[in-house]
């Protein structure tokens, strides 16, 4: 799977999650509470077959390209 297109699933997963829109490079992390991380978890994994680490998820969360970033290192379906 390319780059673009994880972002692009990311983003979606992302809004469902926080119920608003975001861009790519924008600064997200502040949009979640831990419920909503470990939903962002479990939706990842559902979705890219991609387990986001629990004692990374906080940097993970800076922005959905560095989201896309680990994702696309670690193996998205």
């Amino acid at each position: 799977m390319d780059k673009q297109t994880i972002q692009n699933q990311l983003i979606d997963i992302v809004e469902a999650v926080i119920g608003t829109r975001v861009q790519p490079d924008e600064y997200i992390e502040s949009l979640f509470d831990s419920m909503s991380k470990v939903q962002l978890m479990v939706e990842v994994k559902d979705r890219l077959g991609v387990t986001l680490p629990v004692d990374e998820i906080d940097t993970l969360v800076d922005s959905v390209q560095v989201l896309a970033d680990y994702v696309a290192e670690h193996g998205a379906r």
